[in-house]
């Protein structure tokens, strides 16, 4: 078991740590049919998280001994009264997984950071092996297909990310634009905006991301949409630059778009 680093309080104290470790529990289950079928009790291990209000996050541990699934909520109480702690397995197995993940995922982020991208996609995808739902080696696995040029596989990634909640979670928030502007640069459009929107449903006020859903359609020609967005993010933060530019730059394509408009309507009456 262990409890996590906090930082001090504005009085210069520190905040109360939050706990984190390994419990179990039984549950019951049917298994066979007919005159095979039986009642079995079933041990399960679940990763225990304090958060910040006092409840707890439950995920089931997968046969690595990694937290996978979704997440439940429990009170202290609950916890309490209905699992056992198992501090060794906490220290001897899970520990030393998710720390051997974490060096996994940090070895295939150096190999793509130095263009080495075949030893970059072999890494993440040792890590996906053990936990499948990690959220930096499903980034850099996709990363890594787009520095390639691979955008089929790319897709695929993007799809895994769009069911990952806890992929456009603050802490991953430079992944995130990262993956998006590459979607975009490699004109995966119907992606990037999926993706997008997946975001903002999730965030609601960032000029950021407006900004992001902006210039996708920017760069599909769809001014008046790129507009809208853009207007969004600049009325929660009228001194955002780049929105300040890409609006003027939308303006100017409107313009034109105009002028070729009225050209021809011209050249539609100049017939007769």
């Amino acid at each position: 078991m262990e409890a996590t680093s906090s930082s001090p309080s504005p009085q210069g104290h520190p905040k109360e740590e939050l706990f984190r470790g390994v419990f179990s529990t039984q549950e019951q289950s049917v298994i066979g049919f007919g005159s095979t079928k039986r009642k079995v009790q079933q041990n399960i291990h679940v990763f225990a998280e304090e958060q910040k209000d006092g409840s707890y996050l439950l995920r089931v541990l997968n046969k690595h001994f990694i937290p996978s699934g979704k997440s439940r909520v429990v009170t202290k109480e609950e916890l309490l009264s209905n699992y056992l702690p198992e501090p060794d397995l906490y220290m001897n197995k899970v520990l030393p997984m998710l720390r051997q993940v974490r060096e996994t995922v940090d070895a295939a982020d150096e190999h793509r950071e130095q263009a080495e991208f075949m030893s970059a996609e072999f890494e993440y995808k040792n890590a996906l092996r053990v936990d499948e739902e990690h959220i930096r080696a499903t980034f850099g696995l996709g990363l890594t297909y787009l520095d390639r040029g691979e955008v089929d596989n790319a897709n695929l990634v993007c799809r895994r990310i769009i069911t990952l909640e806890a992929a456009f979670g603050e802490e991953h928030k430079h992944l995130f634009n990262e993956f998006g502007i590459k979607m975009r640069k490699h004109k995966m459009y119907a992606q990037a905006l999926r993706y997008y929107f997946k975001a903002y449903r999730l965030t609601k006020r960032d000029e950021n991301l407006l900004y992001n859903i902006a210039r996708t359609y920017y760069e599909k020609g769809k001014f008046k949409l790129a507009r809208k967005f853009l207007e969004m993010g600049l009325a929660i933060n009228p001194a955002f630059e780049e929105g300040q530019g890409l609006l003027r730059a939308v303006s100017k394509k409107e313009a034109e778009e105009n002028i070729l408009g009225k050209r021809g309507r011209d050249d539609e009456f100049a017939e007769w």
